[in-house]
């Protein structure tokens, strides 16, 4: 596979993932596949990273031959110089691999480099083990000169440039100063989601962007600082565009090392979300939730990557680049959850079921508040009149509220229309009550708001007719703002309007208790599960007891406002169908069964088809290993989710100790590219982790990625 396409070639290509280089030592490329002048900085880059050692519940067979022999995890910590492909099924040598060619033109075996290691049967051999026979017994062999070869490129104050010129200690502690300063600049920046650069960084400028301003202000609180950047050399000053990317690349590699590092060999779950940011780029985030060694539930955003399309493939093949530039194995996926699109959650080709089929524990669970929205307004939108009337809902809204001048006049409306109901007995007067407010427009995604612009549209009805008809013969107005104003009008006075304000309002306000519940973050999952099951009884409770009460309403409104009311036993006239193709419907039929039921039951069937059994059963079950409620403690479901869901995460030993128990216990930025961007976002969101590097840690990281032309260590440090 690594010989389809020319070395040079690959080499030239970018890849989409978390690092600039494939950490994966069955599709990386080889060292000599690069230009000369970029060797040691390929070199250097995975000599920060170290060995790629992936843990793997179950290590592949190896191929040929009659013996069932696998990698074995420990083997990592007897030969730390070890590696394992998960693509290949082989073991490499990670020293060999960046200096596999002796001096004296004496080539070692590529077999740890290039073709890979797969014959177990050699390792336990006593002193024939491959392992040792590749390491040699001679400090001149291949593996050993290849060792000491990156421990000089890691040595920086050891490479003849440095005992040549032998910089002093007050140059070193100078260049660290000055990086020291960029980098405190450059962590509060990102801490804050400021921009770094200005619009016009000459020295002739006044405004040089937040960098350069702010090391400025460091500058005047410290002589020593002020001395040392008024001082440096032109070639090493730490402030330029690359240098800020290159510090903050370096926070974010150490942020994703650490996260790494808390996850350890537990398992995660994984959160992705795709979206167009202000440059038309599709950005994918990914963020990862799981256990640390404390027993804390952690989530913590992994990464972010531009992506060229959002077909479901080429998601999940990001996905698993990014998993694996970072040591984390697909496999180990115990959950998945995106938002409803097709592309993310379909069942057959979305990126769910393509994560399935390579790991069939990684359950797909979706976030509850956002799904119940993503729910509502994909049933509203099945219903002719219904995605009609949200349309006419928010045309007049916008048409009433659309300067301050006409907002003043629905406020003063509004409070004539309170005044003269309370002294009618219409209203009750009373502190806290009537108070004056204003239309609200819905948005898109969010459900809550089209209830709450419903309800406020409901209540201002009488205000927004009176502005509406004074804006209609307001001869001041545009022909254009007047006609707006009548066909709003029109719209209102319609029984078919009125009908679906008060349907939606009597639907809404069951959903809307929940759609609150859910965002609650100290809601557990069996109440939630609780809340759901009791909206989808209340709703079908309106759909069998809650016609003629929302008549009564409905007649009761439009005689009010003086609207129309139409004969429920007339035949009713659809106009999308000839007069020939008419059939005997009658208005009450066309009203009660083809809006309010079909209405009803599709708020129903998307409920129903979005929370499946599987993962309803599958966060019951897991409730009873909430840590906040030891109550909820249950080893029977315990026992079931681990057969039912889980049941090669487990041993038979582990099933048994857990019948054990059972018996015991029975009740009980647009312009950005994409890495600066990845970068930032990364130190930005996890921030907790970052603030914990000490400069000092940062320095010596960006000394070892890159050839630096001011010295940052002193010789023999």
């Amino acid at each position: 596979m690594l010989n389809e396409v020319p070395t040079q070639e690959r080499a030239q290509r970018p890849r989409i993932g978390s690092v600039a280089y494939e950490r994966d030592p069955g599709k990386r490329i080889q060292i000599d596949g690069y230009p000369l002048n970029q060797r040691d900085e390929v070199r250097r880059f995975y000599i920060s990273e170290g060995p790629f050692q992936p843990f793997m519940d179950n290590y592949p067979y190896g191929e040929g031959g009659n013996q069932h022999r696998r990698f074995q995890y420990k083997w990592f910590k007897i030969f730390p110089w070890l590696e394992f492909s998960p693509t290949t099924g082989h073991a490499y040598c990670f020293p060999c691999f960046l200096f596999s060619t002796k001096p004296h033109g004496k080539c070692g075996s590529d077999t740890f480099t290039l073709k890979g290691f797969q014959n177990w049967k050699k390792v336990n051999d006593g002193k024939n083990c491959a392992f040792l026979t590749h390491m040699g017994q001679t400090i001149n062999s291949a593996h050993n000169f290849a060792i000491s070869c990156v421990a000089d490129l890691s040595n920086k104050s050891g490479h003849i440039e440095n005992v040549i010129v032998k910089r002093n200690e007050k140059a070193v502690v100078d260049a660290r100063l000055r990086l020291k300063t960029s980098i405190d600049a450059i962590r509060w920046l990102t801490f804050q989601a400021c921009s770094l650069r200005g619009h016009d960084e000459s020295p002739e400028s006044i405004n040089q962007g937040n960098f350069l301003e702010m090391i400025k202000i460091l500058g005047c609180y410290s002589k020593e600082v002020k001395e040392v950047l008024e001082n440096a050399p032109g070639n090493a000053k730490y402030t330029s565009p690359p240098v800020q990317k290159e510090i903050l690349n370096t926070f974010a590699r150490k942020v994703q090392k650490t996260i790494r590092e808390e996850i350890g060999n537990s398992k995660f779950c994984i959160l992705v979300d795709e979206s167009r940011d202000s440059s038309k780029k599709e950005q994918m985030a990914i963020v990862v939730r799981f256990v640390d060694k404390e027993g804390f539930i952690r989530e913590r955003f992994l990464d972010i990557v531009h992506v060229k399309d959002i077909a479901a493939l080429t998601l999940k093949n990001s996905i698993c680049c990014v998993l694996s530039d970072n040591n984390l194995s697909l496999q180990d996926v115990r959950g998945q959850g995106y938002d409803g699109a097709s592309n993310m959650r379909g069942e057959w080709n979305g990126l769910k079921a393509l994560i399935l089929k390579e790991c069939p524990y990684a359950y797909y669970v979706h976030c509850m508040a956002h799904q119940l929205q993503l729910a509502l307004i994909a049933a509203s939108r099945e219903v002719f009149e219904v995605h009609q009337f949200l349309q006419d809902a928010i045309f007049s809204i916008n048409v009433v509220s659309v300067s301050a001048k006409r907002n003043d006049e629905l406020i003063d409306e509004q409070a004539a229309d309170i005044a003269r109901q309370v002294d009618l007995g219409e209203l009750e007067s009373g502190r806290g009550l009537n108070q004056i407010g204003t239309l609200q427009r819905p948005t898109d995604t969010r459900w809550s708001s089209h209830y709450k612009s419903i309800c406020s549209l409901a209540r201002m009805f009488g205000a927004t007719l009176s502005v509406l008809r004074r804006l209609a013969i307001d001869r001041s107005l545009s022909v254009y703002a007047r006609g707006d104003a009548k066909g709003s009008l029109n719209k209102l006075l319609s029984f078919n309007f009125i009908f679906v304000l008060h349907l939606m309002k009597e639907i809404m306000a069951i959903t809307d208790t929940l759609c609150q519940a859910l965002q609650k973050e100290s809601l557990d999952i069996l109440n939630a599960l609780d809340l759901i099951s009791s909206t989808k009884e209340l709703i079908q409770k309106l759909r069998d007891n809650g016609w003629e009460p929302l008549l009564q309403k409905v007649n009761s409104f439009c005689q009010k406002y003086e609207v129309e009311l139409p004969d429920m036993n007339g035949m009713y006239v659809d106009l999308s169908k000839s007069r020939k193709r008419h059939d005997n419907t009658t208005v009450e039929h066309h009203y009660r069964f083809d809006i309010f039921t079909v209405a009803i039951d599709q708020q129903l069937q998307e409920l129903n088809s979005r929370f499946s059994e599987q993962s309803m059963e599958l966060l019951t079950l897991a409730a009873g290993l909430d840590p906040r409620n030891s109550k909820s403690f249950d080893i029977g479901e315990i026992c079931l989710l681990v057969e039912r869901f889980y049941p090669a995460d487990f041993s038979n030993q582990d099933r048994d100790q857990l019948e054990s128990m059972k018996l015991i216990k029975t009740d009980l930025r647009n312009r950005m590219g994409d890495g600066y961007f990845r970068d930032y976002m990364i130190v930005y969101i996890e921030k907790e982790i970052a603030k914990k590097f000490t400069s000092d840690e940062i320095i010596d990281l960006y000394d070892l990625l890159g050839s630096r032309r001011a010295k940052l260590k002193l010789t023999g440090k």
